[in-house]
């Protein structure tokens, strides 16, 4: 019996997927070592290379003899148009693997000084308050004693016995209706999914400044790019605030009727996460104004557009001034201090150097992408069929433009050491992947149509299972690990200290106040270490301390003359994660019990 030509297309049509879908895991086994799928019901893994190359085969074999070699490079031309045709599908898969990615490795930890200071202003901000209280303070003599009482992430405020979060309150305000929803752990889902939200918008970026293919590509770059999954698995402002700008840039190139005023609404809610990205206004500003030719279907009436964005943005930022003047006593003061403690010129040049070696050093893959599609471009200039010009152009300026208002913002900051501050230029990555999507595009038009969508799902998914590899090399998704040991030691705390306890510490300070009990910083305090302990126990508190293993040595030297400061009795609780980093709970008045009294726990 002959099968029917209808019939013979469709079945080789779902070979050359089948097979199509066996070199990808083939690619991401080669690459990454292996993986493995397990979402509730759903569970699949691959760790040899043999068994994708062989199905790949005898896929691919199977659809020439069933369609033959025309059929098969119908089939393959066919699945590059249902690539372009199911874009946003694909794309939302991308999105929803991200969020999935954020929740899956999540750190859920108030830690440090960033996190911590976030996850605790939102709860400040759930219960309708916008600083903090320290009854404390206001009993004790010592000169700025409000400073010894704060934090890490916190400040004084203005008022006696009051201390307010250095953070902004863009995403405090976000996570504190959250937690008014979802309850204690909702905050901690709000960066997964807005870092989806940025993912699906780089799509959409991308859609509108070239094609969907070029921006299902930034969306495969921006979802795997290491310091982007570093920074989705913390409850931190990096990720929120990309979401936003990228939000922001996609209605600015929008011809909506309402576009501008919501792209000026998600720019102000950009400004309420990262106050300093202000010079970032200013290109989105211009996309407004004026769009590029080959994306406005009219330019109407742009100075109304202006005016639309700039009534959009008006609220956020004069609530973010209102709450700087609250906080601070200036409605353009910053919570982490003077412009001139932080922005330097002599910053520049070490910081050029710098975020070029990150860029290299993280965003590897995607370079090579770049480099590579321009040299298929420029050797195979005459069998290039790729878009319009005018995508390039477009893309080319809005990669130009928020890149150099980042930098504006960036360069003279801090020099930091850490390779993991490439954070700071995140809100430029969607259009430079855009970029990097529309050249991969285009080089993949020098070779023969129905080989299109196929080499540029093979070039997408080398390169994002090498980010991949890249962000586990780079402890990305390790991190809940590495932050384990915040929550175990205040928990601890909070379980076996009395009420009256006063917790001493400086690196667990944030997290020791937003789970256990009232801290001093002892790296802040204005008196003598062992002055300040007499004094808290003569006011029937119980002052112990919370001291990560590396910090001992800095609190001799801050306090030589102590005997407190040694800490040489043994530690009510030893508390240490996979990264060898430990966390010591020391009791004063331990320190003269006779040896062996002293029972430690320790927690691995």
């Amino acid at each position: 019996m002959r099968v029917s030509s209808r019939s013979s297309s469709s079945v080789g049509f779902i070979l050359v997927l089948l097979g199509t879908g066996a070199l990808l895991v083939l690619l991401i086994v080669l690459i990454t070592g292996g993986f493995v799928i397990d979402a509730g019901p759903l569970h699949f893994s691959s760790h040899r290379w043999p068994t994708p190359l062989a199905l790949a085969a005898v896929a691919w074999l199977a659809a020439v003899l069933v369609s033959g070699r025309p059929g098969v490079a119908e089939a393959m031309a066919d699945l590059g148009e249902q690539l372009e045709r199911r874009s946003a599908a694909l794309a939302g898969v991308i999105a929803i693997a991200a969020v999935g990615a954020g929740i899956g490795l999540g750190t859920y930890a108030a830690s440090g000084a960033d996190a911590s200071g976030y996850v605790s202003q939102a709860r400040l901000l759930a219960a309708a308050r916008v600083s903090s209280d320290e009854p404390l303070a206001r009993l004790l003599p010592w000169t700025n004693v409000e400073w010894a009482f704060s934090p890490l992430g916190y400040r004084p405020g203005p008022a006696a016995g009051e201390i307010v979060p250095t953070y902004p309150p863009g995403l405090p305000l976000t996570m504190a209706a959250a937690r008014l929803v979802g309850g204690e752990w909702a905050p901690f889902f709000v960066v997964p999914l807005l870092g989806g939200v940025a993912v699906f918008c780089t799509f959409l970026l991308g859609v509108r400044l070239h094609s969907r293919r070029a921006g299902l590509v930034a969306a495969a770059l921006m979802a795997t790019s290491p310091i982007f999954l570093f920074q989705l698995v913390q409850p931190m402002s990096d990720v929120p605030a990309l979401a936003w700008w990228v939000v922001a840039m996609f209605l600015a190139l929008s011809s909506e009727l309402g576009a501008p005023m919501a792209a000026g609404a998600a720019a102000g809610f950009a400004l309420l996460a990262r106050p300093n990205l202000l010079p970032l206004v200013a290109p989105v500003a211009l996309f407004v104004y004026g769009r590029p030719r080959a994306l406005a279907v009219q330019a109407q009436q742009p100075a109304r557009r202006l005016l639309a964005f700039v009534a959009g943005l008006v609220p956020a930022a004069g609530a973010l001034g209102l709450f700087q003047w609250r906080l601070y006593g200036n409605p353009v003061a910053s919570g982490h201090g003077a412009v001139s403690d932080f922005f330097a010129l002599s910053s520049i040049w070490p910081n050029i150097r710098a975020y070029s070696v990150w860029l290299l050093r993280g965003e590897t893959p995607a370079i090579c992408l770049v480099v590579s599609s321009v040299l298929v471009i420029l050797f195979a200039r005459r069998l290039v069929r790729g878009p319009m010009e005018a995508g390039f152009a477009a893309s080319a300026t809005a990669a130009a433009l928020l890149g150099a208002a980042v930098l504006v913002c960036y360069l003279p900051y801090g020099v930091f050491r850490d390779w993991f501050y490439l954070r700071f230029l995140l809100p430029v990555f969607p259009v430079a992947f855009v970029l990097a999507g529309a050249l991969a595009t285009r080089a993949s038009a020098a070779l023969p149509r129905p080989a299109q969508g196929l080499a540029l799902l093979l070039a997408a998914t080398a390169v994002a299972s090498t980010n991949i590899v890249l962000a586990a090399r780079e402890q990305a998704f390790n991190l809940r690990d590495f932050d384990a040991r915040y929550v175990r030691a205040s928990r601890y705390a909070d379980a076996v200290l009395p009420r009256e306890a006063v917790i001493f510490a400086v690196q667990e300070s944030g997290s020791a106040r937003y789970y256990a009990r009232p801290i001093v910083r002892w790296d802040l305090l204005p008196v003598d270490l062992d002055t300040a302990v007499a004094t808290l126990t003569a006011m029937h508190r119980r002052p112990v301390f919370l001291v990560e293993a590396w910090e001992m040595p800095d609190l001799r030297r801050r306090f030589p003359e102590s005997r407190i400061a040694r800490l040489d009795w043994p530690p009510r609780a030893d508390i240490g994660t996979h990264a060898n980093i430990h966390v010591f709970l020391f009791d004063p008045a331990d320190r003269d019990l006779p040896p062996g009294r002293i029972q430690t726990d320790r927690f691995r």
